[in-house]
């Protein structure tokens, strides 16, 4: 799999997964999630699935500071509804790092490792993203606008192009070039984190 070389870049997010110990899948439960991961499961890179990415991995360092977060013990609540927007990749996005899942998910064995009913849509929240750890209840709410870091002009003309059919081999590569380049000024740029990420503890 060829990807941008800055994905390496990025910070992985580290989880410690009960579930995973349990049933012997990974020594210690220890999982880590790279953004590579998350291009992944949301099957492209864009400023969503980044700013996806980096709320979970803020949220996590303020809920656990020096612990390991714990997969599958993480409620995540989002604001909007599940088919509204880009809601759902957001809500996905975070669900698939921390394990979250809504009422499909794994029931657990006994009255342990359950992930299903901690994914929740359309939730009244002051933010896009709230994560509540289940075993303190304490719980962070997260805001992402990224439009301060605005895509190059030329980024819309090869779209245009692209949509219209009339691209040429070089426009397509400009237009993948020029939109994975804002994707690592969010990524990559931590000096502007504290712009385009509010959170409330």
């Amino acid at each position: 799999m060829k990807y941008p070389n800055f994905f390496d870049k990025i910070e992985p997010i580290v989880m410690r997964d009960p579930l995973a110990d349990f049933l012997g899948a990974c020594e210690e439960g220890i999982i880590e999630y790279s953004y590579v991961d998350a291009v992944k499961f949301a099957g492209h890179s864009c400023p969503t699935v980044a700013g996806a990415y980096l709320m979970t991995k803020l949220a996590l360092e303020k809920l656990y500071k020096n612990e390991t977060p714990v997969r599958g013990e993480i409620k995540v609540d989002v604001k909007g509804a599940l088919d509204e927007g880009v809601e759902g990749v957001i809500g996905n996005c975070a669900a698939f790092i921390t394990g979250a899942a809504n009422e499909g998910g794994f029931k657990g064995i006994g009255n342990k490792f359950g992930r299903n009913n901690k994914l929740h849509f359309q939730v009244d929240i002051d933010g896009d993203l709230r994560f509540t750890r289940i075993d303190t209840g304490k719980s962070v709410t997260l805001s992402y606008n990224p439009s301060s870091v605005p895509a190059d002009p030329k980024q819309a003309f090869y779209m245009q192009k692209i949509m219209q059919k009339t691209a040429t081999k070089e426009d397509r590569e400009n237009f993948k070039k020029l939109w994975q380049q804002r994707v690592e000024k969010i990524l990559t740029n931590k000096e502007i984190w504290k712009d385009i990420i509010k959170i409330k503890e």
